[in-house]
Parts: C-alpha cells; structure tokens; sequence
C-alpha cells in the first residue's frame, strides 16, 4: 500500500496574531487509503461494456473462436471492474485517515503559536475537527458514504487554548490527498472581545464524486468578536466536543465579568 506525506504549510498571515514564530514546514502524518480515495474514472463504465460485449458475442454468436472473443471480454471487464474498486477505500478508511492526520495537533498548534503547555493549563483545549466541503486550491471531492455522511478530501479543524488573560486559536486546513495544499491561521483574543462560542447547523451545495449535486448538511462552530471577525469549524462528531465547548463558554464568561 502507498504511503504518502503530507506537509502542512502557512499559507497566509493571520489577522489578530501577536505571535510569529518562524515559519518552518509542519509535517503530518502518512495518509493511506484516502490518497486513494475518491477520484472518478472511466474504469467502471470500460468494465461493464465489455462485460455487455462479451455476453453478447457469447449468446449470438456460435463459433468456437467468436465465443472465446466473447468469454474473453466478460472476463477482461469483471477483472477491470475489480482492479477500480477493490483499492478504494472504506467510510472507516477513511475516517481512520483523517484521525491519524490530526493525532498529534495539539502538539502542532502549541508549537506554531508559540505557547508552552503549563501557560494554557487553565482548562483542556477545545479541539473541533471535520470535513472541509470547499475547495483550498485546486478543488474538492466529496463523497457520501454507505451510513449516509458525506466525507471530503479537504479537513479542518480548530484548537483554542486557554491563558490567564487571552485565548489562543490555530485553525488549519488541508487536502488528504494532494499534499501541497492546506492553510493554517494563529490567533490571539482577549476575553472582553469574544463575543460568542456557538454551534449552528449549516447547510452547503457540494458536487460530489458521481458529479451529481447534493445538499450537505453539518453543524459547524463558530467563535465570533467584537470587531466582527470570526474563525469557524465544521464538527465531524458533535456529541464528542459537546463537554468541552460548554466548559470553554463558562470560563469566557467568567473572565469577561471579572475583566
């Protein structure tokens, strides 16, 4: 099985950040199955053509050398069809993909935004984390799988972390199979100028491997400021940042009073 690297580059500068360690390549973990994953081709349709040819061949035709032409396709299109599906990848695939990517994020974050662990220990770090449906550079694939979710190509994610007097945020993004592409942003806010921590559901028009059109639906977290800017996530398990995103609103909330 091909193994590849992706590395996770700056991509532009961040609006609010006061911290601008240097800029060196981050590198992700390899990515298996989901370099495989969801590019449309002929294959399919070559493979039940032939598949058609043959029997037909087969059936109306009776002599010995245009049968064996005809068995002949019939195979050739069943061992075409099988090549095409058998390397692709699985819902779990390529969920297990996206998860092994992300192992080692906080790690990441903590390194790019210049942060020692013991500054942010005032609660556990918000880690949200999705499928990305929009294009980073040269475009999306997306996917829905056999349990009804549509899976992506492209991943994001946020990581905030908690100080005595700030919070911290490093958004990324990035395509699991073409390495060159991904983003990262670093941000700083003080907690007088956060206005909300919310979740809301969101509701996007994608084209999808088979290039028919579909609604996706998925719920998204959003941090949102005074001046008006946000950064925002798409939630690929809801129920799993739930605890998290609730303790990080009560402390927001009681440094504002306390401000």
């Amino acid at each position: 099985m091909t193994r590849r690297q992706l590395l996770f580059r700056p991509a532009f500068p961040p609006d609010r950040c006061t911290n601008h360690p240097r800029e060196v390549p981050l590198q992700w973990p390899s990515i298996t199955s989901a370099t495989r994953s969801t590019s449309s081709s002929p294959a399919p349709k070559a493979g039940i053509i032939l598949i058609i040819i043959g029997i037909i061949l087969t059936l109306i035709l009776s002599q010995t050398a245009a049968i064996f032409i005809g068995l002949l396709a019939v195979a050739g299109g069943i061992a075409l069809l099988y090549f095409t599906f058998a390397g692709k990848p699985t819902d779990a695939d390529i969920d297990s993909d996206a998860a092994s990517a992300i192992a080692d994020v906080k790690k990441r974050a903590l390194r790019k935004l210049g942060l020692d662990e013991d500054e942010v220990k005032l609660i556990d770090p918000v880690v949200v984390h999705g499928y990305y449906y929009k294009n980073i550079a040269s475009g999306v694939q997306v996917k829905q799988g056999k349990d009804r979710v549509f899976r992506s190509s492209n991943y994001e994610g946020i990581v905030l972390f908690f100080s005595e007097h700030q919070l911290h945020a490093y958004k990324f993004q990035f395509s699991l199979v073409t390495p060159q592409e991904s983003r990262e942003q670093t941000d700083e806010y003080f907690y007088r100028d956060i206005v909300s921590v919310s979740t809301q559901s969101e509701t996007f028009q994608v084209r999808d491997i088979k290039n028919i059109q579909q609604q996706v639906n998925f719920e998204e977290f959003k941090l949102t400021t005074t001046g008006g800017t946000s950064i925002t996530s798409s939630i690929r398990d809801e129920g799993s940042v739930s605890r998290v995103i609730s303790g990080a609103r009560s402390l927001i909330r009681e440094k504002k009073i306390a401000s």
